[in-house]
């Protein structure tokens, strides 16, 4: 169970007025479309900064490559890098659509020179999905990986579904424990707690 939405979530969104844009798989038909929405995105603001203090001050823009599509992944990290936006890419390492390939860990690692490489699960699992069994090959293994591919941690998660955090379940308290400091859910890109509403 998620914790529940309360008026202080709504006033940090109004607060913090970021236009978020997600990607899954784009078709080289729709590329010069999604050329222009990004150009337009530009005008609106900056690229979101994790830790930046400042960015509650203006409005951002937060632009996201989910499941780690190969041709997609490098058609978008090459078109931000040249709009001057900063993306955040969430492979998933174990392809579900094999017809669309992945981007492989050289790729990832040219990407992660100018755009940040977030958590995402090994095979495209939900947060409620995560189990004593999986826990392994789902969360640690693919932190592991992105950790020896970046020369980091990933500072950023995003669960399939777009969940808030929730200390309830052992995928969002594993990430936590492994320094993951934001959780990206299909309402908000939200600080995750340091610690237990109990602790």
């Amino acid at each position: 169970m998620t914790a529940p939405w309360t008026t202080a979530h709504s006033a940090a969104l109004l607060r913090s007025r970021v236009l978020t844009v997600n990607f899954h798989h784009i078709a080289k038909h729709n590329r010069a479309e999604v050329t222009e929405r990004l150009r337009q995105a530009t005008r609106l603001g900056r690229s979101l900064l994790l830790d930046d203090e400042q960015q509650d001050c203006e409005p951002s823009i937060f632009v996201a490559f989910y499941d780690g599509y190969h041709d997609t992944g490098l058609f978008g990290a090459e078109l931000c890098h040249r709009l001057g936006i900063r993306a955040y890419f969430f492979p998933v390492f174990a392809s579900f659509d094999p017809a669309r390939g992945r981007l492989s860990d050289d790729d990832l690692g040219q990407i992660a020179q100018v755009h940040e490489l977030g958590y995402h699960t090994t095979s495209h699992l939900r947060a409620a999905q995560i189990t004593s069994e999986n826990v392994d090959a789902e969360v640690l293994q693919p932190v592991e990986r992105i950790r020896r591919i970046t020369g980091a941690g990933p500072r950023i998660a995003a669960w399939r579904g777009g969940t808030r955090f929730d200390d309830q379940t052992l995928g969002d308290r594993t990430l936590r424990e492994l320094g993951v400091g934001y959780l990206v859910s299909n309402w908000s890109i939200e600080a995750v707690p340091v610690s237990s509403p109990a602790g």
